[in-house]
């Protein structure tokens, strides 16, 4: 399953700097990710790249605290803060990860594009970018 997650700009940075190992959500998605698109919110909105999702974990905030925050990327008090009022909680572990070299503006892939709240299911094509990871979403059936 592919999908879009809006990520502000100081998070998405660590993703694709290798810094956060886990993205944290509140909902789970119908089937677990293999691949996610970054759209990177205010104030840059635009598609930004993407990571591979090596596998994804639920439990309590504690629960997925204990197991991610040494590579969760965030505070504790900014962690806790996000769980509020939410019982379970889903850590994306992330794999691969690559940045357009030019971000994607994503309504000119859809017109109708709205940034999601929290994911969206999406069918868009990986635009051919001539690059090794390319090839291996390629090669991936993604």
């Amino acid at each position: 399953m592919v999908i879009l997650l809006s990520i502000k700009p100081e998070y998405t940075k660590k993703i694709l700097n290798g810094v956060k190992k886990f993205e944290f959500r509140k909902q789970k998605p119908n089937s677990p990710p293999s691949l996610v698109f970054i759209y990177e919110s205010y104030p840059t909105k635009k598609i930004v790249g993407w990571f591979t999702v090596k596998k994804m974990l639920t439990g309590t905030p504690k629960e997925i605290w204990d197991k991610c925050k040494s590579k969760g990327g965030i505070t504790e008090k900014k962690f806790f803060e996000y769980c509020q009022g939410s019982d379970i909680i889903f850590a994306f572990e992330i794999d691969r990860t690559f940045r357009f070299p030019i971000p994607l503006n994503p309504y000119t892939i859809d017109a109708q594009f709205t940034p999601p709240q929290n994911f969206s299911s999406r069918n868009y094509s990986i635009p051919h970018l001539g690059f090794k990871e390319q090839k291996v979403l390629d090669d991936a059936g993604l």
